[in-house]
């Protein structure tokens, strides 16, 4: 019986793979099962300035991969865990060492290989340097940090002038400073309503700084349920009246308490509310739904307004995309704040409507938000 004859590559093809891998821009090694170097392209040589004959051999740790990255993350546990389960690893960034002890970061691209070690296993990593992209991240960042920053301090030099602007506008129209005429009286109203606006915007920017510096803290209470809800509807209810709204309060009795923070919560339900009365036409009807369990609250505000297309859901609760007439008062940034807030409360919002049949906004909330699921 004859014997089958190994398949063998052709001393040819043998060539013109290695012509290809020494030839190419991308850094190509090969680690046998204990981190050892048993291949270096010329590229690697090149790159992280080894000589083959100084580098096979050697571990990668300590020569192209320190110990620990700048944010010391352990990168001797990382290679041996490739080292296990190298599929965990098919695409991976970390940070490597050059010969003169310059860190850079390359993205690699790992696989099983076969080896010539007893166990017959190796990884074949590619790399390549991506130290530039990654320094362009970090000045994005540190310059969206410095844009935080900036907005929230130009925020804080506002906020006190335009309520002082406020308040000796209500002064006026008291009449405390003397009888004003119907003209003056509405010239007087528009002010107040637009100081009210910018004191809005300010608010919502400050707010909004604060969740991408990460410096918005709950404080949490235990709550009454009905008492919050209660006390929101009749913050609404001059606007409810003047639209002579019709609004429907479904609330079960033994709704009861939740533990969450107060002002926040109000802040969120407020702003849904708020943009319920704004969309709902004269003699409409808006609808506060609750309900809940052991574990979980569940608020619904409903309105039969002009409704939402379903290819702008996505944008209502993304805090640079409007939806609305740019005619219409409002900053857009309300319902990404009420998003933000809702999150740090480890609940979920969002949106069911029907365009030109009304909107539901509902979110859920954990009965209590300070434990963790």
């Amino acid at each position: 019986m004859n014997k089958k004859k190994k398949n063998k590559i052709p001393e040819e093809n043998r060539e013109k793979y290695r012509q290809l891998v020494e030839g190419v821009n991308s850094i190509i090694l090969r680690m046998d099962v204990k981190g050892r170097i048993t291949f270096f392209n010329k590229f690697a040589e090149k790159f992280f300035g080894y000589r083959e004959n100084e580098i096979l051999g050697k571990n990668v740790i300590g020569t192209i991969v320190p110990e620990t990255d700048s944010a010391g993350r352990d990168l001797k546990a990382m290679i041996a865990d490739i080292m296990r389960h190298p599929n965990k690893y098919t695409n991976n960034e970390n940070e490597n060492m050059m010969r003169n002890g310059q860190r850079v970061w390359i993205s690699w691209t790992n696989r099983a290989a076969a080896g010539k070690g007893k166990n017959g296993l190796e990884v074949l990593c590619v790399g390549n340097d991506i130290s530039k992209i990654k320094k362009a991240e970090e000045l994005l960042k540190e310059m969206d940090r410095r844009k935080s920053s900036f907005v929230a301090n130009v925020s804080h030099e506002f906020k006190n002038p335009l309520r002082t602007l406020r308040e000796s506008l209500g002064i006026i129209l008291d009449g405390t400073m003397g009888e004003v005429d119907p003209g003056q009286r509405e010239m007087l109203e528009i002010g107040k309503r637009n100081a009210d606006r910018l004191i809005r915007l300010v608010m919502n920017l400050l707010d909004i700084s604060k969740i991408e510096a990460g410096k918005m803290k709950l404080k949490m209470d235990r709550i009454n349920i009905p008492e919050l809800i209660d006390e929101v509807i009749a913050s609404n209810k001059a606007d409810i009246a003047k639209k002579r709204l019709i609004l429907k309060k479904n609330m079960p009795g033994n709704i009861g308490l939740m533990r969450a923070d107060r002002d926040r919560l109000a802040e969120v339900i407020i702003n849904l509310l708020t943009n319920a009365v704004k969309y709902t036409p004269a003699g409409g009807v808006i609808a506060v739904t609750l309900s809940g369990n052991a574990k979980e609250v569940r608020f619904e505000i409903s309105d039969n307004g002009p409704g939402i297309a379903k290819e702008d859901f996505k944008k209502l609760f993304d805090k640079f995309e409007r939806i609305t007439a740019e005619r219409e008062e409002g900053t857009g940034l309300g319902l990404s704040i009420a998003r933000d807030i809702i999150e740090l409360h480890r609940g979920k919002i969002w949106v069911e409507s029907e365009f030109g049949k009304g909107s539901k906004f509902i979110f859920t909330l954990p009965r209590d938000c300070g434990k963790k699921g």
